[in-house]
């Protein structure tokens, strides 16, 4: 296919000054008196975009994604490297960039429309329709640094898309619209990519990133740390998400993981948010894995999968009980069971015994956040383990589902021919009653 972006070994530089006088300073001095440090927010980042494809760009804050954008769209040079584009770019970058917030909404529509090569009367043409689609009223007329929010991004996505460009750029913008907004936004970008346009997306949301896009970059450090499937950068991305996390809490106290000869670690480490017992055993290690027996933090609605517990005894149990459950982003209790509920028993735990328990289930959840709690008690509800925190994961689905769990309905519908008091009042205007 053919190229509508390349990007190749872009890096860019900037130069940090610890106050604002040492700019000065460095500039009296024809740079020999160096006041700056150096920051390098890109470093040699190269990729391709198809044409007609939707491109994803993730990373956490910081990575350098708006700069690359920036760069892309050619308000800002790079340092080294070149960028190239086949087509009408327009882009819809942080909050903030390209309007006037002097000017009125209309007065920043035929500004940004000026820029874009059109004239006033395609301007004031393409007008209703943004209006339509920004659904600001009156504020439309006033200036825009009146407007909240929600509103400056109404008027600039209704902006950018309508010039129709071959190629459009979203930095993350659509993140604060509301949810009837954003449903629109989505429904409009499925419209462009099926007309054949090149969309390049920035977004924290891996179901967006996942349901629109047919490749993905992971940017870490202003550098790519992986390219390709959605699916596969998004792993990557929670991966990363997951270590700086436990980087973060590592003044919690932590258990090693126990290995077996032929086979690998579960987790390096185990974290977790809140943890209690009395310590007659320990939770070593937590899993979650595919069908395929690989970790996963991101689980398809309705894909099989296995939660793996290793639990250490440090002192003797009769008939322990070993459970799990998931929580969604707001707490709410969603699922939860135990080898009692199952009516699996362990038998009597001797110290040293060290058991792993698995749990397998079709995880049919709605989309969202999730964290995993594990436990081993007494059959008495004695806590010996409890960990709160210990996995998180995110569940997708390609269709979008209301609640917390995906029932998985199927539909049909039956035509029942007319309701007779109906076909009476069309008979009455010569219409035939059968």
């Amino acid at each position: 296919m053919e190229t509508a972006v390349r990007v190749e070994g872009v890096s860019k530089q900037f130069r940090i000054y610890d106050h604002a006088s040492d700019r000065l300073k460095e500039m009296l001095t024809r740079g020999r008196w160096a006041k700056h440090r150096e920051f390098w927010a890109l470093r040699d980042v190269s990729f391709e975009v198809e044409k007609g494809t939707t491109f994803g760009i993730v990373g956490p804050n910081g990575c350098g994604k708006s700069t690359l954008l920036q760069i892309i769209a050619g308000t800002l040079e790079p340092t080294h490297g070149t960028t190239s584009h086949d087509g009408r770019l327009s882009a819809l970058l942080e909050l903030g960039a390209g309007f006037n917030p002097e000017f009125t909404g209309v007065e920043n529509v035929f500004m940004n429309a000026t820029l874009m090569g059109f004239s006033q009367a395609e301007t004031a043409a393409m007008l209703p329709e943004i209006e339509r689609f920004a659904e600001i009223g009156e504020f439309i007329n006033q200036p825009v640094k009146t407007y909240s929010t929600g509103m400056y991004v109404r008027l600039a996505f209704a902006a950018a898309i309508s010039v129709m460009p071959q190629i459009l750029i979203v930095d993350e913008a659509l993140a604060v619209g509301d949810a009837i907004f954003q449903h629109r936004c989505m429904r409009r970008i499925r419209e462009m990519q099926e007309s054949g346009m090149t969309i390049l997306l920035v977004s924290h949301d891996p179901h967006a990133i996942r349901a629109l896009c047919s490749r993905a970059m992971l940017l870490h450090a202003g550098q790519v740390e992986a390219l390709g499937k959605p699916a596969d950068v998004l792993n990557r991305y929670q991966k990363l998400i997951m270590a700086r996390e436990t980087a973060y809490d590592l003044s919690q106290p932590t258990a090693p993981a126990i290995t077996d000869e032929d086979e690998v670690e579960i987790t390096p480490k185990l974290s977790y948010t809140f943890r209690h017992g009395d310590g007659r055993a320990e939770i070593m290690a937590v899993s979650l894995r595919n069908a395929s027996q690989q970790p996963i933090e991101f689980v398809e609605t309705g894909e099989e999968v296995e939660i793996r517990v290793r639990v250490l005894f440090h002192a003797p149990a009769e008939v322990p009980v070993c459970g799990f459950l998931i929580r969604n982003r707001h707490g709410i209790h969603i699922y939860g069971t135990n080898t009692e509920l199952q009516q699996l028993d362990f038998g009597e735990a001797a110290a040293g015994d060290v058991f792993e328990v698995s749990f397998v289930f079709h995880c049919w959840l709605a989309p969202d956040t999730y964290s995993l709690t594990f436990a081993i008690h007494s059959a008495d509800g004695i806590s010996f383990d409890w960990i709160d925190g210990a996995l998180f994961f995110r569940v997708m689905s390609p269709v979008t589902v209301e609640g917390v769990t995906n029932l998985n309905a199927s539909a049909r519908v039956r035509r029942l021919g007319a309701h007779k008091s109906y076909a009476r009042a069309e008979g009455e205007h010569g219409a035939v009653v059968v």
